[in-house]
């Protein structure tokens, strides 16, 4: 991913498993995402599918929106 797209999309993760006070492993368990493939997007190896970010976002119980970065003019 390497990306800064990529980054945000990361941080926005990590942000939101930090507001809800659950770890990664939950995430997995809750997406149904293999724990390593999930740690390799966090630490931006992979890239995040939308069907990963759909699943993510349902588990954190937010929009996708909040998971990906705002169009910028």
């Amino acid at each position: 991913m390497r990306s800064k797209e990529g980054h945000l999309v990361a941080s926005a993760v990590e942000g939101e498993l930090q507001r809800v006070e659950r770890s990664v492993a939950w995430l997995a368990e809750h997406t149904g995402i293999d724990p390593a493939a999930l740690s390799s997007m966090l630490q931006e190896r992979e890239d995040f599918t939308m069907v990963d970010l759909a699943n993510i976002a349902a588990a954190l119980d937010v929009p996708v929106a909040a998971l990906t970065p705002s169009r910028q003019p």
